[in-house]
């Protein structure tokens, strides 16, 4: 019995059956399986927490930022309200409007002009905002806005932004300006366009015989132009009138009404021949000493006939200069500049243009006396149509015809191109009795009154507000002491943003 309890059976297995052995293997499969699926879930488990809690956190932060930005932001749109619309001190602070642009009411120079407010949008939160001109009228806001956070954090975003407000019309944004309080305008049998800008008259505008007057809107702009403006009455008689509105005494589109007639207007002074350095004059020989003037004449052929380095001329002294380059040849007076002077082309007397002459102007002619463009054909043996042609030599250049006294466009311009790129300025009557092929002028026309017949040969005037600045000034700045209008817009010129 002893030797049988102490026998160890050993059980052979490769007597059991198939199926037993594979469940044994499967359970332990099983057993593999379920752990790697529960670190899997576990893993998964993990990265979606960790997701949720970056998640949380982005947006909070995009949260906060944007929280940031909006009060900096808002603080930049208080900052141009107030250059836009603050006139007064009354709110403490200075008069932003006019300091931006002037030294008025008590502001310090514009060009250094400097300014800064605090305001609290919100709870827990400051936006510091200040401006500093680089010039009159052009300078930088930065707007600095900070949020408190737990924990003693804070967060903060940096607005900078430059504005600017440009230069604004001298002549109400009329192409066609009429200075004068007692002397009439008149159109008659003529077709005239003006775009981009308005008629202006400080005396009535009548539209006579047949003529039809058409006034075009600036769709670019904001503002309204297209109009007809005048202080006394607008006359039409036998004649069309398309504007976008008309006001006047007696005349007024429905919805401007409670605004006509307008007030009245200065002409622009214009500076010809004084001492100060920017008179038309003083540039003029400031250039001639330079030598930044060159005459050039042209017979028919095309040949050069003559040369000059003057810039100013007597009267019999330009004449002769016409005469010279005969019937049908070209008077060119040449653009030069060295940065210091500008080619500028004064007359001590009058023009006449005349016997079949072209004249053609790069920049500025300034005639102390009339200047007659064809008001006669012949010229002792020469006969013929004259032609006028004004180039304008390019940015911040002035170019232009000027005189103290009348300007007339005569029968004997009939048949030519006229075109001019710069001011036209009487400080007298501005007169045409001509047909033209074509009269382009891009710029504008200032005069004490006008009257103009072109027998239905259209007229095309372009307001360019640049060019009639240009020329009024002598060039981009106004000169001296001159205050300038400003437009009411406030351009951004650039937007930067930082933490």
């Amino acid at each position: 019995m002893k030797n049988l309890k102490n026998k160890i059976v050993k059980e052979d297995k490769s007597s059991f059956p198939p199926f037993a052995v594979a469940r044994v293997n499967e359970k332990g499969v099983v057993l593999i399986v379920t752990f790697l699926v529960l670190g899997l879930l576990l893993l998964l488990g993990s990265y979606f927490l960790s997701f949720a809690i970056s998640e949380s956190k982005i947006s909070k932060s995009q949260g906060v930022s944007l929280t940031t930005y909006y009060l900096a932001e808002a603080g930049i749109n208080e900052a141009i309200w107030k250059l836009k619309n603050d006139d007064s001190q009354a709110d403490g602070d200075a008069p932003w409007k006019i300091c931006f642009t002037s030294p008025a009411d008590g502001c310090p120079d514009c060009d250094v002009w400097q300014d800064s407010f605090v305001r609290n949008y919100s709870q827990n939160s400051t936006t510091s905002v200040s401006i500093q001109n680089s010039q009159c009228a052009r300078g930088e806001i930065i707007a600095t806005s900070t949020v408190s956070l737990p924990q003693g954090k804070t967060a903060r975003r940096v607005v900078k932004v430059k504005v600017l407000k440009a230069f604004g019309s001298l002549t109400k944004d009329s192409p066609i300006f009429a200075g004068s309080p007692s002397g009439e305008s008149t159109i008659r049998a003529s077709e005239m366009n003006v775009y981009d800008g308005n008629i202006f008259s400080n005396n009535n505008v009548n539209i006579k015989f047949k003529s039809e007057v058409n006034v075009y809107d600036n769709q670019a702009t904001d503002e309204q132009e297209g109009q007809v403006l005048s202080v006394q009455n607008i006359n039409i008689t036998w004649s069309v009138l398309n504007a976008s509105s008309s006001c006047a005494k007696n005349y007024c589109t429905e919805e401007i009404c409670e605004k006509c007639p307008v007030d009245s207007a200065e002409t622009p002074a214009l500076d010809f021949d004084s001492e100060d350095s920017n008179s038309y004059k003083s540039k003029a020989e400031k250039a001639q000493e330079e030598g930044q003037c060159r005459v050039v004449g042209k017979n028919s052929a095309g040949s050069i006939v003559l040369t000059s380095n003057q810039c100013i001329f007597n009267e019999v002294e330009f004449e002769d200069l016409l005469w010279e380059v005969g019937k049908n040849g070209i008077l060119i007076l040449e653009h030069k500049t060295n940065g210091t002077a500008v080619s500028t082309y004064y007359i001590e007397g009058g023009i006449n243009l005349k016997g079949g002459r072209e004249l053609e102007v790069n920049g500025i002619l300034v005639a102390d006396e009339t200047i007659n463009i064809g008001e006669k054909y012949k010229w002792k043996g020469d006969s013929g149509f004259n032609q006028l042609t004004i180039i304008d030599p390019g940015q911040d250049i002035a170019s232009g015809l000027l005189t103290k006294a009348k300007m007339n466009f005569g029968p004997y311009s009939s048949f030519q191109d006229i075109n001019i790129k710069g001011l036209i300025y009487s400080q007298d009557e501005m007169k045409l009795t001509s047909i033209p092929y074509t009269f382009e002028v891009v710029g504008g026309i200032i005069a004490r009154k006008f009257s103009l017949t072109s027998g239905f040969s259209p007229l095309n005037i372009h307001l360019d507000n640049a060019i009639i600045r240009e020329g009024i000034w002598g060039g981009p700045q106004p000169p001296g002491e001159t205050a300038p209008p400003y437009s009411p817009v406030v351009t951004v010129e650039h937007w930067e943003e930082s933490y």
